[in-house]
């Protein structure tokens, strides 16, 4: 099988990209990326890195060109801090940009793309559980770009008879392939970051917010689930993909600190959180239901304990 992965340099997508190789050896999988090749990480010598800007069709056909590629699977978009300080350039990113990579993608005859969204495009809602028919009503860019894209997929699905996986992801969670990658805004990412360099870890807010949480390995495997295990039973291609953890902040800084003392056999000296204004956020647990993923016989395994040990070992190299 051939594989394009548009931001496979990226925190998902680099994990994703390595499972994959990992689990199906022959495959041919390319990278996507506007980075130079002078700075390629070391990790990305096993995959052939190709230079692509989805927002010019002639360097997306450049990089479609002669790989008689079987699916793309897309991840190049804008993140959510970079998207609410330039919501225009999201909107060219993440809508406009996919639109052209599916256009070039039909053009070529690539009859599948998986597509990453984001539980964000539910929005504020009162749904428990929160569900694949839950209403979307996105606010931030972030998601609304995401949203629209969405339907743009469905689009290339219903008229141009695409096959379309969309994932609804949570939030993911676990080691990047490299120190390099810049996600360290992330919550478990940037708590790991801080014990390992501080031995201490500093909320920005009371820690009582809740989130649901699920492994960068659980969702490389819901890709080879879907790529390898059931090629042919996409169904109507819309799934959530989350870990059914919801946990606080404060339960990550906790857990955190449990697995760095075992790790290192010392304590966190201390956990700072800053005390609840009467921010208007919800506390309770999230509910975000899996269900429908499960029923194509799709499981969950990842570790939570692995993913920060080896987070924790990844930031060890802003220690030295």
């Amino acid at each position: 099988m051939n594989i394009l992965i548009t931001g496979g340099l990226g925190y998902i997508g680099g994990r994703v990209a390595n499972y994959l190789k990992e689990k199906e050896p022959d495959t041919n999988i390319f990278l996507a990326t506007r980075q130079n090749n002078e700075t390629l990480p070391l990790w990305s010598n096993e995959f052939t890195v190709i230079q692509m800007n989805i927002l010019d069709e002639s360097s997306i056909a450049n990089g479609l060109k002669n790989k008689n590629l079987d699916v793309i699977i897309h991840l190049a978009a804008l993140n959510e801090i970079d998207a609410i300080e330039d919501p225009e350039l999201a909107l060219e990113v993440n809508t406009k940009g996919t639109y052209k990579l599916l256009n070039v993608a039909n053009a070529e005859k690539i009859n599948r793309f998986v597509y990453f969204s984001t539980y964000h495009v539910y929005g504020e809602t009162s749904c428990s559980p929160i569900t694949e028919d839950t209403p979307t009503r996105p606010t931030h860019p972030y998601a609304i770009t995401h949203r629209a894209a969405e339907d743009l997929v469905n689009y290339f699905n219903h008229y141009h008879n695409m096959s379309t996986l969309i994932f609804r992801l949570s939030n993911g969670y676990g080691y990047p392939m490299s120190k390099d990658i810049d996600r360290w805004t992330l919550i478990f990412n940037e708590l790991c970051k801080q014990a390992v360099t501080s031995d201490r870890i500093s909320l920005k807010s009371s820690g009582k917010q809740h989130r649901d949480f699920i492994t960068l390995h659980d969702i490389a495997r819901a890709v080879y689930h879907f790529l390898f295990v059931v090629p042919d039973k996409w169904g109507d291609g819309l799934y959530n993909l989350g870990g059914k953890y919801s946990m606080s902040m404060l339960d990550v800084a906790n857990k955190i600190t449990e697995v760095y003392k075992k790790k290192y056999n010392k304590d966190i000296r201390r956990i700072e959180t800053v005390q609840d204004g009467g921010e208007s956020i919800k506390y309770a647990p999230v509910k975000y239901s899996i269900d429908k993923i499960v029923k194509t016989g799709f499981t969950l395994r990842g570790d939570i304990t692995s993913e920060i040990e080896n987070t924790m070992h990844v930031c060890e190299g802003f220690a030295n």
